[in-house]
């Protein structure tokens, strides 16, 4: 079942169906296939498309682990708003008299390791004429945004069911994975037209109470969310990502020029929480990069036109799970990593801010015009970028950690190549509406050396500059450019 328009998830859906979000490198929808395909060796795999449906077509298309041959079944815009209900009736010509048939709604997340049990239930079980997942709720918001089931976990007798039930009354809820007989599609399409429309889960209670045979469920264990709008969407990331904690890599890239005072140090305390340092190297004159080499990091020593520039290619080259950014002076630590790694199992980054009172340490270089021109920049972001609700006070805070997935997406967006890059990546981040989240970091002292930016007021001056001009740049340049578009149209036209 993917064939809604998705509107509880816009703006997101207006780029692609909630089916197609990417779950461990592979669309939601297919990873729903190949799970259903796996546990039911299914001979024909049925798949309801409406909205933006060439998306659906061309990922299961190029699926070749998929046995069931595929066929499409698309539900006309006016029929879309009939849901489930229209989505059920559509299949009543597939479908032989008596017939079982599995389905599965195509945007939730299913862990995986209930499909197999789920599969030789059905088959099992001595005779039904509706069958659904069922599974036991942690918070009331999982029972509420579901349905209420009414189960016996000793018969296997669902008694009755509820959409959007008001009060807790069942510890189960149900899920959106159904195996029944093709009388409950014929039951959908009797009802599609009426005056008064029922929903698919009242159906169920119908069938109860028509004597036709019973309405039964299996009670699943393993993760589960059905994603219904953005939260979802890091619920189900959290998830997946909670179980594989202990097997993402960590890459810490850290930009230096002429440090050789205070890299080895810095080097030496992030190797301990980091697959590999990488150190870029703009040719420092002073021996840094073979200072850091000593230490134990990864050096890759070349000309670099910035410190955006090296922060790039350094992101460039790791192939690790989490990306982390940090300075090659010692103003941030790795013990303050733990709570930023925290933060980043349900978002896609997490930048850091110093500019917190309690949290500038003494002889840190944060003057009050550069703290509080950092609080002002970082207000236009959030105000400029309002719909993404994101909230800034620091835009050119380096120490930030942030998905290889995510960073991606952006990598080709970015063209900054000095201290404007801190700012260029938040947009970015926010420009393809990723989750970005700032918190509060300890700001140290510099351990020796001086800041290649900010060690003068014209310094300073000169890279604040340089952030808005980018700031303001990205944020316009698109609206210019449809602008400067439309006037052609208009020029041509005339």
């Amino acid at each position: 079942m993917a064939a809604g328009r998705g509107t509880r998830f816009l703006p997101y859906s207006k780029a692609i169906p909630k089916t197609m979000l990417a779950v461990d490198g592979e669309p939601l929808i297919v990873r729903n296939a190949l799970l259903l395909d796996r546990a039911f060796d299914l001979d024909i795999l049925y798949v309801l498309v409406g909205h933006k449906s060439e998306l659906l077509r061309q990922a299961l298309s190029q699926v070749k682990s998929l046995k069931a041959k595929i066929e499409f079944i698309v539900i006309p815009d006016e029929q879309i708003s009939g849901g489930l209900l229209a989505g059920f009736a559509a299949v009543v010509p597939y479908l032989e008299k008596e017939e079982l048939f599995v389905a599965v709604l195509g945007d939730e997340y299913y862990g995986g390791q209930d499909h197999q049990a789920f599969a030789g239930f059905v088959q099992s079980y001595p005779d039904f004429y509706v069958c659904c997942g069922v599974k036991k709720y942690g918070f009331p918001d999982e029972y509420f945004n579901n349905y209420s089931v009414d189960f016996d976990a000793n018969t296997k007798i669902i008694k009755q069911v509820q959409e959007k039930p008001a009060s807790i009354t069942s510890p189960y809820f149900g899920l959106g994975i159904i195996c029944a007989k093709r009388r409950l599609a014929e039951l959908a399409q009797e009802h599609i037209n009426l005056p008064e429309r029922t929903n698919l889960i009242n159906l169920f209670n119908i069938i109860a109470g028509q004597g036709a045979g019973p309405v039964v469920g299996y009670e699943f264990y393993d993760s589960y969310v059905n994603i219904n709008n953005r939260s979802d969407v890091y619920k189900m990331k959290r998830s997946i990502r909670q179980k594989r904690w202990k097997d993402f890599k960590i890459d810490v890239i850290i930009p230096a020029w002429n440090e050789v005072e205070s890299i080895a140090y810095v080097v030496k305390d992030f190797l301990p929480v980091a697959h590999q340092v990488i150190v870029m190297d703009n040719h420092s004159a002073d021996g840094t990069a073979q200072a850091a080499r000593a230490a134990g990091a990864k050096v890759y020593s070349e000309p670099l036109s910035g410190y955006g520039d090296a922060i790039k290619k350094g992101l460039d080259r790791s192939n690790a799970d989490i990306l982390v950014v940090a300075e090659a002076d010692g103003t941030f630590r790795a013990e303050d990593l733990e709570k930023m790694l925290q933060y980043i199992k349900n978002a896609d980054a997490v930048i850091g801010t110093r500019t917190y009172w309690q949290y500038i340490e003494y002889g840190a270089n944060m003057p009050f015009l550069q703290r509080m021109s950092n609080i002002v920049f970082g207000g236009i972001i959030t105000l400029l970028w309002w719909n993404r609700k994101s909230r800034f006070t620091d835009v050119g805070c380096t120490f930030r950690c942030l998905w290889r997935e995510s960073y991606q997406k952006i990598s080709d967006s970015l063209i900054g190549s000095g201290p404007e890059f801190s700012p260029e990546m938040i947009i970015e981040l926010l420009n393809s509406w990723q989750r970005v989240i700032e918190v509060p970091v300890p700001y140290h002292a510099r351990i020796m050396g001086k800041s290649k930016f900010s060690n003068s007021f014209f310094a300073s001056a000169r890279t604040a500059l340089k952030m808005l001009r980018l700031i303001l740049f990205k944020r316009y340049n698109s609206w210019f450019n449809n602008l400067v578009a439309l006037k052609g149209l208009w020029l041509k036209k005339d």
